[in-house]
């Protein structure tokens, strides 16, 4: 190997640790992964069981991701930014590889899954029955009604057929008479 390719490894070599004073041995790398989120070990979290606060979504805003939080018992809920003390759910780490947080609730640590779609089933309800048909929009009518309808259809008719003959006299030649009331009416 020439001195000047010796010269070479040395400087590429140098900053990226290979010289280093602390030996890395292959148990070290296995147990704390260079490669790993901040280069800290991957511990899996358990989510808490039981737990009476809900993690139901995450939504990324102009002010940074907002994590949707709620309690089942109080019935109340709240969008919230990660470390933000002044919220009652206090977001203290997201997990997105296993979508999880954790979260301070009135001094209580969660970790908390993000919640799935639960869907039931109901009974089948009883069908409506459905109402007989007639033309649009008529509902029976009262008797007193149908009566006072019977009586103003009559008195139409009467006074057309009074019309069409003083018509018909009139383009004969005949003298029209003097008009008379329709049956019932007043003289």
């Amino acid at each position: 190997m020439s001195p000047h390719f010796r010269f070479l490894l040395l400087v590429c070599l140098a900053p990226a640790g290979v010289f280093s004073s602390k030996a890395v041995t292959l148990d070290d790398l296995v147990q704390k992964s260079p490669f790993l989120p901040g280069g800290q070990e991957s511990v899996q979290v358990a989510p808490t069981e039981n737990a009476t606060v809900e993690f139901r979504g995450m939504i990324a805003t102009k002010e940074g991701v907002l994590f949707g939080l709620y309690d089942r018992t109080k019935q109340i809920g709240a969008w919230v930014k990660k470390d933000d003390k002044s919220a009652d759910f206090v977001v203290q780490s997201y997990d997105p590889a296993n979508d999880m947080v954790a979260v301070d609730y009135h001094g209580q640590k969660f970790n908390l899954t993000l919640s799935s779609v639960k869907i039931g089933t109901a009974a089948p309800s009883v069908p409506m029955p459905m109402p007989v048909a007639g033309p649009v929009g008529s509902q029976p009518a009262p008797a007193v009604a149908r009566v006072d309808d019977q009586r103003r259809l009559e008195s139409i008719a009467t006074e057309v057929r009074r019309r069409r003959a003083l018509r018909l006299g009139a383009a004969n030649g005949a003298v029209p008479q003097a008009t008379t009331q329709p049956e019932g009416g007043k003289r």
